[in-house]
């Protein structure tokens, strides 16, 4: 039976901005807030097992980073899922927090109801990241897509950064629309949107180009 509220946890250190996410999460109709921790240790000490849908979790937490605070949760329960809250547009932070289990990585600016969309969309099996963050991405993968201007990569949705991040590494379009969980025919029409935005005609041409 499909649950009215998914259950949340919040991880964050700065009291303005705590206060500000309980403020609006207790008013939530589609999360209920269970509780809330300034740091990794006192999420450790309050939780008592109960199941936890989705943290969110600032990353540059006193003691215990929010990266070991994903680690200690995803041991423990594996199916909850993580996004990452934060200021930090490091690269190789951004990394570690995705390779230990977290499903997107959001900035602070990022307005309360935007939070609460991108949350939902995790939930629903889909991954979000700031447009920030997922530039930062696909420069990781490949350098030189970095030093295009930022005009072509702010053409490209979060969604087509992840699918030319497969595309280059081989991946076939039916694992594609596995991992996505979207249909062959839907990873086909975002690959034509991503061909026409980049005025390119093959995957040949994007693994040279990028």
């Amino acid at each position: 039976m499909k649950r009215d509220k998914f259950s949340l946890v919040i991880i964050e250190d700065n009291q303005v901005v705590l206060k500000a996410l309980t403020g609006y999460f207790n008013r939530s109709s589609k999360f209920e807030l269970l509780f809330s921790a300034n740091s990794t240790e006192a999420f450790i000490n309050t939780w008592k097992d109960q199941h936890i849908d989705m943290l969110l979790c600032d990353i540059g937490l006193p003691g215990k980073s929010g990266i070991e605070a994903t680690q200690y949760l995803k041991h423990k329960s594996p199916r909850t899922q993580v996004v990452m809250f934060t200021v930090f547009e490091d690269k190789e932070t951004v990394f570690q927090a995705l390779c230990v289990g977290a499903s997107g990585y959001l900035l602070k600016n990022t307005p309360l109801a935007k939070i609460e969309e991108h949350l939902l969309e995790v939930m629903d099996g889909g991954s979000v990241m700031s447009p920030q963050i997922a530039r930062m991405v696909i420069g990781y993968f490949n350098p030189l897509f970095a030093k295009q201007e930022t005009k072509e990569a702010d053409l490209l949705t979060q969604r087509e950064i992840e699918i030319i991040s497969m595309l280059q590494h081989g991946t076939p379009y039916k694992t594609v629309a596995e991992r996505l969980f979207i249909s062959v025919d839907t990873v086909k029409f975002h690959i034509r949107n991503i061909y026409g935005k980049l005025q390119i005609n093959s995957r040949s041409e994007l693994v040279n180009k990028y």
